[in-house]
């Protein structure tokens, strides 16, 4: 296995073929989700509303009805949650979820809660693991029974001290606790160091049915998120699509599709996307060939996000952007 992990990095940097590790693959199970959309800056946010978007139930049939088959909810669970054991979350915020989920399944999409925006957890784990599994002990109690078309995803973009070692055996022991009440129930484990793919790589996930991986890809970082607020990407203007961008894509992405053909795991691309004040024939044209690379390798992906910042529908105006719409379903 770590002879294959040492290829996959060599794919990565692009010094030898996928097919070079060919020969460890696994038939890869089928994954539930094809085409998802990310709603995020809703229950993310502190309060729902705080980053300008609420989550609608037309919402939902709007994106049904264009071609997706799956949400992702975001959740900051934390701040709607004792700090010490047993961690009780608070009630309204588990029937805000409930009604989501609820016209998620009256609408035919399956629906990815998460937990979000846990940062005590990357600066003290010792403490905060245990109030992890709390919360999820909760949501697994809470949900038992559910349709099938609910999905749970462990964590999400854990880093700092959360390293891949810690995260995988977390991970290990957050599956355990949900498969006593979810024998059969899709899980998605996060992935360390912000759910890069290089984290993903080196990781030593447990090998489970009904399990997938998951990384997310805003690479290069420079382009997607230039001028966003949130970091100090300043320089504007860079522009996507130059030979050498579109290798060093497909290098990653060929990368990614080595490690699900060896762990026999569905890999899903659980976020990507453009900051929205780059221009939208930028935008479009790097999404459109990540989307298309990602479909051409099977696996599944999820693009950030519906409203908010990175925005593929303008809530303002009632209307999808439609270059990006075009790009993600075209």
């Amino acid at each position: 296995m770590r002879k294959v992990l040492m290829a996959l990095g060599l794919v990565l940097a692009g010094c030898v073929n996928v097919s070079d590790v060919g020969s460890h693959s696994h038939p890869v199970v089928e994954s539930p989700i094809s085409r998802c959309m990310n709603m995020g800056s809703a229950l993310e946010a502190v309060y729902e509303g705080q980053w300008g978007y609420t989550v609608r139930r037309s919402d939902l049939v709007r994106l049904k009805q264009a071609g997706f088959d799956t949400i992702r909810l975001p959740v900051r669970w934390t701040v709607h949650a004792e700090r010490e054991a047993p961690y009780t979350i608070d009630p309204a915020m588990l029937a805000r979820v409930d009604e989501i989920i609820g016209w998620a399944s009256e609408i035919g999409l399956n629906i990815i809660v998460n937990v979000h925006h846990f940062s005590e957890l990357n600066s003290d784990p010792d403490r905060n693991e245990p109030r992890l599994e709390g919360l999820w002990d909760q949501l697994s109690r809470h949900y038992a029974g559910a349709p099938e078309n609910l999905i749970f995803e462990t964590i999400n973009e854990p880093h700092r001290k959360m390293t891949v070692g810690r995260t995988d055996a977390l991970n290990a022991r957050l599956l355990e606790r949900i498969r006593q009440d979810h024998p059969d129930r899709w899980v998605i484990l996060g992935t360390a160091d912000w759910g890069q793919l290089e984290a993903l790589i080196d990781s030593r996930p447990v090998t489970a049915d009904r399990v997938m991986l998951t990384y997310h890809d805003y690479i290069p970082f420079d382009f997607t998120h230039q001028g966003a607020h949130w970091t100090d990407r300043e320089e504007t203007g860079l522009k996507w699509g130059s030979r050498s961008d579109r290798a060093e894509m497909k290098r990653r992405l060929d990368a990614a599709q080595a490690v699900q053909s060896e762990s026999g795991m569905p890999v899903f691309v659980g976020e990507f996307g453009v900051f929205q004040n780059v221009p939208v024939r930028q935008r479009a044209r790097w999404t459109r060939a990540l989307r298309k690379g990602i479909e051409a390798r099977g696996m599944s992906w999820c693009y950030w996000d519906f409203a908010g910042e990175l925005k593929a529908y303008d809530v303002e105006a009632e209307a999808w952007i439609p270059q990006l719409k075009s790009a993600l379903l075209d």
